[in-house]
């Protein structure tokens, strides 16, 4: 019986010529989005890679020189976004994808392209994200509104009722109809895309991708079912179609476009960060004053060890040693500076994520944009270890300063390097993490799409237990 009830709900679908337009509108700007989406990851990729090779280069290059010269003369480090950003590129155009790592300091995130859009420009971003989390539901909508209310109103509905069609099977038989005649639209899209990112892929990051992508796909579809059975569940519900689908345009506006943005204002107000000026000025407070006692402190502590009355004096270069005793001392100030700003951001986002309550977008954006590898987690951990391979270059920089100086003729200590020590400093290397941990952050977002999907399934179930009594 739902099998019949599936076709019969489908075969009518496809005969409307209002859903047969807005099919293709859909499936048009799924194919425009992905096309886009595919192109600029395809060149952004293109262009982190050609960059890392150049930069290398650059480094490489750069001739003989006092090694903390070098120092100062710096790296860019790049994150190559990963196949799935073609299907949403979450954060990425707001915080980019190069830092500049050189000696003294940890530096934000440079050339956002979000900072170079124009308004029209932010305004036309079409993405596959974007059109499965605001477009399909409101197809869904249009589709499923007068399931029953219509057929209340044609007088079809009491007929199958009397003839013993029980109202479960009547309700999974319109779901299973508003589904199929999805498939057309959703079905090419999953195929095609699975295909492109099987093709671009890196072999070692092949399953992992794959696992991403079809756990995403498993959360779209949770999310699609919910407003399914919301759907039904108010066709059920009101006697009129026409009063089913005001409630139900007002419940898709709701959700999709008026929550999330007043969850993110609210989470903002709630956690508030200070201006990007005061924070530079309270970072650059802080450095100069403990860089300035390490130096101090590495003086006093050397000179003792080896008994001498200067540092001049020292069997080795003492500037080596006082610019190593810097960067250290700055390394607390860093991950107590950068630790205070990422946790208010993740305080905001953790309430964004239980604004899922309101919303079941804002727990789909959140893990949507984790499996894309462009979420605030995976953008502070590309910051983390681009930290890292930073602190490296210049602990080997100081290192050589250290055990290769010279005196020259007026015993002034000195030091000069070359290719050989370019080369012997590793580029930098973002190594991603994998799904499981990308998705380790939005646990509770997840589990209240499960309870959003179990709402609507328990409010459609008793909203078509009702129509016995018509």
């Amino acid at each position: 019986m739902i099998q019949v009830i599936a076709a019969k709900e489908f075969l009518e679908l496809r005969r409307d010529r209002r859903f047969v337009v807005a099919a293709l509108i859909l499936s048009l700007a799924l194919l425009v989005g992905g096309a886009f989406g595919a192109a600029n990851f395809l060149d952004l990729r293109r262009q982190a890679e050609a960059a890392g090779h150049n930069e290398r280069q650059r480094w490489l290059d750069q001739g003989d020189k006092h090694p903390h010269g070098a120092a100062h003369y710096g790296v860019f480090a790049f994150k190559s976004p990963r196949p799935l950003a073609m299907i949403d590129t979450g954060l990425q155009p707001y915080v980019g994808s190069l830092v500049w790592l050189e000696a003294h300091k940890q530096n934000e995130m440079l050339y956002r392209p979000a900072e170079d859009a124009t308004a029209l420009q932010r305004f036309g971003d079409l993405t596959p994200a974007i059109v499965a989390q605001t477009l399909i539901p409101l197809l869904i909508v249009f589709l499923a509104y007068g399931s029953f209310s219509r057929e209340r109103e044609l007088g079809t509905l009491a007929q199958l009722t009397s003839l013993g069609v029980r109202s479960s099977d009547l309700l999974l038989g319109k779901a299973a109809g508003a589904a199929g005649a999805l498939s057309p639209i959703l079905l090419p899209a999953f195929v095609f895309s699975l295909a492109v990112i099987a093709a671009v892929t890196p072999s070692a990051l092949l399953w992992d991708e794959l696992a991403r992508f079809l756990i995403l796909a498993l959360i779209y579809s949770a999310y699609f079912a919910i407003f399914i059975f919301v759907a039904l569940a108010v066709s059920a519900w009101r006697r009129s179609s026409a009063a089913a689908l005001a409630i139900l345009l007002v419940f898709w506006a709701l959700t999709t476009l008026v929550a999330p943005r007043v969850l993110s204002d609210w989470a903002r107000a709630a956690y508030p960060t200070d201006p990007a000026i005061e924070l530079k000025q309270a970072l650059e407070s802080s450095l100069a004053a403990v860089e300035a006692r390490s130096r101090e402190d590495a003086r006093k502590d050397l000179v003792e060890k080896y008994g001498v009355a200067k540092v001049e004096d020292l069997p080795f270069a003492f500037e080596g040693a006082a610019l190593q005793a810097e960067e250290e001392s700055a390394y607390g100030v860093f991950e107590r500076h950068y630790a205070e700003f990422f946790d208010v951001l993740r305080w905001q986002n953790l309430f964004y994520q239980f604004g899922a309550l309101l919303s079941p977008l804002t727990a789909v954006q959140l893990s949507s944009m984790a499996l894309a590898g462009n979420d605030l987690e995976q953008h502070r951990d590309f910051v983390l270890q681009a930290e890292a391979n930073r602190r490296v270059i210049h602990t080997m920089i100081n290192d050589y300063i250290l055990k290769h100086g010279v005196r020259d003729a007026d015993g002034q200590w000195g030091a000069s390097a070359g290719r050989e020590l370019w080369q012997e400093i590793p580029p930098f290397d973002y190594r991603p993490n994998a799904w499981s941990a990308a998705l380790a952050e939005y646990g509770a977002g997840l589990g209240l799409l499960g309870l959003w999907l179990l709402c609507a399934l328990a409010a459609a179930f008793r909203a078509a237990a009702s129509i016995k009594a018509v």
